[in-house]
């Protein structure tokens, strides 16, 4: 599969799709552990209370009913007599030292230990001036539990009796003072015969206690409740971390993540295209031979790599430069060579259209052949080499200046009319040197000749010139050498 710059920003997206989607799916997964956990261990904070004081009551109403069902004490009970109730009340307190019997009724007060119903339920009283009375926020040291359990008539089922047990709440101090909790505070309260509920006991943190009760709990077998308050940001944080909030939360990261890859891609694209651009640019311009100062690089990335390429495309026009010229320099002259000439030629003639004169000079060496039979070639090149040296230093920088062949050289006078073509080589004569040293000991009287035409715009062709050019040079050597002749 081909890549691309869409397909890897969407490949992108997806992947932070999954990663933040499965992020904020497990934070809501713990968030909702959390709160399951947080109910929970108010649950169990509740649960920690209930289940051991439930089982106290439980534990003094077992042994008030196994003290009221048995025959010795339904027998002292029931023959009234005083010594049997004692002397049963002395076996009973043998195993249970906190246990009574007698006949008084619940509102009896006329004996030594009145009770207050309800019968069978758990309650609780204190030791003030010789009577029993319900406390309210008193002390724990003073905290004693009670249950008054009636003796029953197997026969006629009617109440003999009752069997009382009082309990000192130890146990059920040695509970509250066990508890650990700090974000929920409790109380142990007792209801009271048309009077408002009444404190026993506190446990937790008393600053979340507020007007209402947020939980109350009845406790089975005893006349007690529990009143919990939890902490506030339980219902907040219940209302908060739902499955809805955190949706919205992905939703709108996913918004932010959609908005983030589409404008990276945006300008990745921009920028990308505008570099390519700039390379696409740098390739033509090293096609054409030529390159710029500067070319504009977006992408950082790209930068070094196209500094690379930009150093070895000026290296690789060096080189073709230096081919280039090699191939259109003659090497022996360093003037232009025969190739050089004809495409400077094709050049101007397509300008005679145009209405621009240009005129040609051919140059040849008079007594070349005798130079080199007589002193050698060494001595025939060293004449070719100084002869192109001072046609270079003598013409003008816009003349063009080529070695066809030999001793045969060709000047084109670009925007140059005929006249004044005859001016400028009437000048060359008189300025080229009249002797040149060949070698050491050997020197040259220097003359050449010239023949001088015009490019016509009637010209059918671009050699016409140098033909009548050349016609020109063969009258200029027949008339004696050393001149200069203009074509017919």
């Amino acid at each position: 599969m081909n890549l691309s710059l869409a397909r890897l920003c969407l490949f992108a997206l997806l992947i932070l799709e999954i990663i933040s989607g499965a992020a904020i799916y497990s934070l809501y997964k713990i968030s909702s552990n959390e709160e399951t956990d947080s109910k929970a261990d108010l649950i169990n904070a509740s649960r920690s209370i209930s289940v051991p004081i439930t089982s106290l009551a439980n534990t003094l109403r077992e042994t008030a009913t196994r003290i009221a069902q048995h025959p010795q004490t339904i027998r002292a009970l029931k023959s009234g007599s005083e010594s049997e109730r004692i002397a049963q009340l002395e076996n009973i307190r043998t195993f249970y030292p906190d246990a009574n019997i007698q006949w008084a009724l619940p509102n009896d007060t006329t004996t030594s230990i009145p009770l207050t119903p309800p019968l069978s339920v758990v309650y609780s009283r204190t030791m003030q001036d010789g009577r029993d009375e319900l406390i309210n926020n008193a002390a724990p040291a003073l905290l004693t539990l009670t249950l008054a359990q009636p003796v029953m008539d197997p026969v006629n089922k009617a109440i003999l009796g009752f069997v009382v047990i009082n309990n000192r709440g130890v146990e059920l101090q040695s509970i509250f003072k066990s508890l650990q909790m700090q974000n929920t505070f409790v109380e142990l309260q007792q209801s009271n015969n048309n009077a408002p509920y009444s404190t026993l006991m506190r446990a937790g943190n008393s600053h979340l206690k507020t007007d209402n009760f947020q939980e109350l709990k009845d406790l089975p077998g005893t006349a007690w409740r529990l009143a919990v308050w939890h902490p506030p940001m339980s219902t907040a944080k219940h209302v908060v971390s739902t499955f809805q909030e955190y949706l919205i939360v992905w939703l709108a990261l996913s918004a932010f993540l959609c908005a983030t890859i589409g404008g990276l891609y945006f300008f990745s694209k921009k920028y990308l295209a505008h570099d390519i651009n700039t390379i696409l640019t740098f390739f033509s311009d090293i096609r054409h031979a030529r390159l710029r100062k500067t070319y504009t690089i977006k992408l950082t990335d790209i930068h070094p790599n196209f500094e690379i390429m930009y150093r070895l495309g000026k290296l690789m026009l060096g080189k073709h430069k230096q081919v280039s010229d090699f191939a259109s320099i003659d090497f022996l002259s360093q003037t232009n060579n025969r190739r050089s000439f004809e495409t400077k030629q094709s050049e101007v003639f397509k300008t005679l259209a145009e209405g621009w004169a240009h005129s040609l000079l051919i140059l040849d060496i008079d007594n070349f052949k005798y130079v080199n039979d007589t002193h050698g070639h060494d001595a025939g090149d060293a004449l070719i080499i100084q002869f192109g040296k001072a046609l270079k230093e003598h013409l003008r920088g816009s003349d063009f200046i080529a070695r066809l062949g030999g001793d045969e050289f060709c000047v084109i006078f670009p925007n140059t009319p005929l006249k004044r073509a005859t001016e400028l080589a009437e000048r060359l004569r008189e300025k080229m040197p009249s002797e040149l040293q060949l070698k050491e000991g050997v020197m040259h009287k220097l003359h050449w000749s010239g023949g001088l035409s015009e490019y016509r715009k009637s010209d059918t062709s671009e050699n016409m010139a140098l033909a009548r050019a050349d016609s020109a040079l063969l009258e200029a050597k027949r008339a004696g050498r050393n001149k200069t002749m203009l074509a017919a």
